[in-house]
Formats: structure tokens, C-alpha cells, sequence
């Protein structure tokens, strides 16, 4: 597969996404569980009308998919982590800061990704990466700001690291869409859970990508390589993610 086919798919999903659930969104309804997911967390009705919207349009091409509600499905070569909607929250609450976000990799790792694609459901802003990172069909690069005095996303300080300001969202992979186009410096997401980190692959794969092709460095908070990680309902993350020099320093700190 071809990124432009990616790409495709992408905002064929997105669109079916986004119709599905505008009846919901901002609604009391939307938040009513209705299952249980192949993560172990409860499944919202929003989040099973957007899979379901998302798989429609995936099983019409020969893909693996893994997601959050319904685990892996197909058994294609090109393989696609997929979050339907990250920032469910927001989306029962309707705050405008949802996503359907779609990584796309040749294999089950990583290091094969080949496209990257996130949308913002609410605004339809989109980021994407082949080769280069966009937003909204313009080239985007991370900021190059050098100094700990800088704008972050973090979950959740502990102390006063000397950041200039720090913001949470509630979507990760729109945060990290946020530096992948310079909007915020870093993101930061370093929590525990049982030894790994919370973020799961469908979270951030997509995103990770983009803004590693907009110059940023991902590496976990010992300044570790996440690409070798399996595109697997098991994977966990703890992300430090920055320009080179910022990065560089953000990991001094977190010691």
C-alpha cells in the first residue's frame, strides 16, 4: 500500500467517524457503557458507534487491524493501529478536542510505520506523515525552542520541573499532533502501570509518527527507542517527545 491510499482511507474513516457520532456527541447518551473492550476498559456508546463507522470502511481493503474495542481483526499484510475516538471524555462532554487517529505499517512493528493520520473530529483538522508531517495540507516542523522554560503537555507533573506553562487535554494524540506543528513544545507522559507506561499503541502510533517526521525525538523517559514496540494490544508507552536539544534536557530533568 501506498501512502496516498493511506491517506484515503484515512479521511474515508474520519468522514464515516464523524458522522456517527455528531448525533452523540455533547450528549448524556453517549457516555452509557455498552460492553466491554478488548483493553479491559469499559466501552462507551460513543466509542462502539465510532468503531464500528471506522471497521466499516477498513474491511473493505485487506488489512489487519488493531483496536481499541474489538481488538485485531483481518488478516492482511498492511497493518493499522486504530483509535475511533481518543478523547472520549471530551466527546461525551462535548469538549472539541476528539480524535480518530490511523497508523499505518508494513508489518507488526513499529519501525515499518509508513503513514500516520489523526483528525480532530469536532474542528476537522487533520495531521498527517509520509515522509513529511502536515497540517491541514501545510508542512509543519516542531518548535525549536531549547530552554525547560517552554510550553508542555504533561500527565501529570509531581513538581515544579520550571516549565513556562503546562496543559492537559485529554486527547494524546491530538497532544502530540499539537507538537508535532509547534503549538506546544513537549510532550511529557511518563505514568506508571505495573512498570509500563498507560499509553496503549492505537493512542499514539499515528501521532508518534507524524511528529517524529516533523523533527521531534520519541524515545520513553530514559531516552530509550520506542520503534522496536510490537503494533499489539499489549504494548504500553511512557513518551518524552521534543525537538533534540529540548529533549536532551527534559530527560536531565526527569531523572
Amino acid at each position: 500500500m501506498k501512502p496516498e491510499e493511506a491517506l484515503e482511507i484515512s479521511r474515508h474513516v474520519a468522514e464515516e467517524v464523524r458522522r456517527a457520532v455528531e448525533p452523540l456527541a455533547g450528549r448524556r447518551a453517549a457516555a452509557k457503557e455498552v460492553g466491554m473492550g478488548k483493553d479491559g476498559t469499559p466501552t462507551k456508546l460513543i466509542d462502539k458507534v465510532a468503531e464500528d463507522a471506522a471497521i466499516r470502511v477498513l474491511t473493505e481493503y485487506n488489512l489487519t487491524v488493531v483496536s481499541e474495542e474489538a481488538g485485531v481483526t483481518g488478516k492482511g499484510d498492511t497493518v493499522v493501529a486504530l483509535d475511533p475516538i481518543d478523547g472520549t471524555f471530551n466527546a461525551t462532554r462535548g469538549v472539541p478536542i476528539y480524535s480518530v487517529a490511523l497508523c499505518f505499517s508494513s508489518s507488526q512493528r513499529l519501525e515499518d510505520v509508513f503513514f500516520g493520520y489523526v483528525t480532530n473530529l469536532a474542528t476537522g483538522d487533520e495531521w498527517y506523515a509520509d515522509e513529511v508531517a502536515y497540517k491541514n495540507g501545510e508542512q509543519i516542523e516542531v518548535s525549536k525552542r531549547e530552554s525547560i522554560n517552554c510550553n508542555a503537555i504533561m500527565y501529570y507533573p509531581t513538581r515544579d520541573y520550571g516549565f513556562r506553562r503546562v496543559r492537559i487535554f485529554g486527547s494524546a494524540a491530538l497532544e502530540i499532533c499539537f507538537v508535532a506543528d509547534g503549538s506546544f513544545d513537549c510532550f511529557i507522559d511518563i505514568r506508571n502501570n505495573g512498570g509500563k507506561g498507560l499509553l496503549r499503541v492505537y493512542d499514539v502510533a499515528a501521532s508518534i509518527y507524524i511528529a517524529s517526521k516533523a523533527g521531534a525525538v520519541v524515545s520513553d523517559h530514559e531516552g530509550r527507542e520506542i520503534w522496536q514496540k510490537r503494533i499489539s494490544m499489549d504494548e504500553r508507552f511512557k513518551l518524552v517527545i521534543a525537538n533534540q536539544k529540548l529533549h536532551n534536557r527534559l530527560l536531565e530533568i526527569l531523572k
